[in-house]
Formats: structure tokens, sequence, C-alpha cells
């Protein structure tokens, strides 16, 4: 018990020098190195531990704060296929749930509708070319629902239309001709 409160003493620097170390070195020199080693020792592995703490608390922050700015982005992401998906049902003049190239090229003329697909980075020649696209058998309808869902798909970028236009058109050339 007495050793550990020795050790404690010189760890926490309280009156080290004067009773615990100095008596020491004075018989042999050499435990200089020892206690010097220990302190230098003691006081990294303490800081380390403090370190962790912190660390380990900012990184829960993080982690939390991630999975918040996640969800916001789903509701924002809810909200605007719900308004979208509102806008193309108003253009459904037939009530048929598919939308027409008339009334998809009519959408495009509406300013609301323009800037909704620029809130989605995506640009209205590229809503066109997916509208295209995704038109499998030539009758110039394509279903909402599935327009939708491919519009989130492939938010964003050029690429991801193309890629989209690829496969249907892979899906027309694999299929058989319809009579």
């Amino acid at each position: 018990g007495q050793s550990m409160f020795s050790l404690f003493q010189i760890l926490t620097l309280e009156s080290w020098c004067m009773v615990i170390v100095r008596p020491v070195v004075y018989h042999a020199p050499w435990t200089s190195v020892v206690f010097l080693s220990y302190i230098i020792f003691t006081t990294f592995a303490v800081l380390n531990v403090v370190t962790a703490v912190f660390v380990d608390q900012i990184q829960t922050a993080s982690e939390a704060d991630g999975e918040h700015m996640l969800q916001e982005r789903q509701k924002v992401i809810h909200s605007q296929l719900k308004e979208l998906r509102q806008i193309f049902r108003s253009a459904d003049e037939d009530g048929s749930g598919t939308i027409t190239a008339e009334e998809f090229q009519h959408l495009l003329g509406d300013e609301n509708v323009r800037v909704f697909f620029m809130r989605l980075d995506m640009d209205i020649h590229e809503a066109l070319a997916l509208f295209h696209a995704l038109d499998e058998d030539g009758s110039g309808t394509t279903d909402i629902d599935e327009f939708l869902f491919w519009l989130m798909r492939v938010r964003g970028g050029v690429k991801a239309v193309d890629m989209v236009s690829l496969m249907c058109d892979m899906h027309r050339c694999a299929s058989p001709p319809r009579p």
C-alpha cells in the first residue's frame, strides 16, 4: 500500500522531489532514470486516456449529426417526390396514371417544373431523354410512378440518365418485336 501511495505521489508531483526521490537517488543515483521514465510514461498514458475520451465524444456527436442529416435529406426527397407526383397527376388529363409526351412537354414549359428539376440537379433535356428511354413500346406514354422512380435514381448527372437510357435500349433489343 505504501509503495502505491508513493507512486501516486510521484505521478501527481506532490512532494515527490524532497520526500521520495532525493533520498533514493542519493543512495542509488541510477534510480533517477527510473523515476523520470515513470513520470514521462504515466503522464503520456493519462494524456492518451483523456484524448481518447474527447475523440470518442466527438465521434459520437458526429455520427449522430450524420444520421440526423441523412434523415433530413430523406424527408426532403420524400416531400419533393410527393410534390412532383401531384404535378404529374394534375398534368395527366385522362387520369390513366400515365403521361403522354405532349403532357410531359407541356409540363416542361412550366417554370415551377423547371425549377423543380434544377433542385434535383437535372436538366430538362435529361428529363426528356429519361421519358423517351422509359417509353419502351414507343407509344409516347410512360407510367408516372415508374418515371418518378427512375427520376429519383438518376438525378444529379448525365451519366446516370445515359445508363438508364442504355438499359432500356438493351431491353428493347433483347425483347422480341411486338406484332
